[in-house]
């Protein structure tokens, strides 16, 4: 077993797929953005301004991380092999909505740094980010578990293999194949 789980080389020589680095390192943004937002709740509703810095902190450390999933999802989004239709869709608003959201926590960020306590509009302004966080990951989830987006393609379907034509319409779903808890 070589690099990362592979056990060879990929069809480019690669051991290392440019598209799989994204998957790598988008659990870190959400899970400190979601953990700094929830911290901030916490430390509102017991009245915990100490704790409101490191609120800050893990949110500083999901906008830096967010950079680099943003990053990294670029690169997937023009290396990343076959795909349905859908799902080159879906890249769009995954893409700009994560973009948007760690927008929008860099602003909270920065307008935190000197805030003890924050003011009501920054902690509303973070459940805005959570709530378009968490858009955008379940649109990435989509791409990948619905559309085909970083699956090997040798164990797509056939029709699936060689990408998708942006102007015909999606494959449609083979009975039981795309589905498999259709019929139970």
């Amino acid at each position: 077993m070589l690099l990362f789980a592979h056990g060879e080389a990929g069809p480019t020589g690669q051991l290392f797929p440019p598209w799989e680095a994204h998957p790598a390192t988008v659990h870190f943004p959400i899970a400190f953005l979601l953990g700094a937002v929830a911290l901030d709740l916490y430390t509102w509703w017991r009245g915990r301004s100490d704790l409101a810095r490191v609120a800050t902190g893990l949110m500083a450390a999901g906008v830096v991380t967010g950079v680099v999933a943003v990053a990294t999802g670029l690169l997937a989004f023009f290396t990343v092999p076959a795909h349905t239709a859908v799902a080159h869709t879906l890249m769009y608003w995954h893409l700009g909505l994560m973009a948007g959201a760690v927008t929008v926590f860099a602003g909270v960020t920065l307008a935190r740094r000197r805030a003890v306590p924050p003011a009501g509009w920054m902690r509303v302004a973070g459940l805005f980010g959570v709530a378009v966080l968490l858009v955008g990951a379940y649109l990435g989830g989509r791409i990948v578990y619905r559309g085909g987006a970083g699956v090997d393609p040798a164990i797509l379907a056939p029709e699936l293999r060689g990408g998708h034509a942006h102007e015909g319409q999606p494959p449609t779903p083979h009975e039981g194949k795309d589905d498999p808890h259709k019929g139970h």
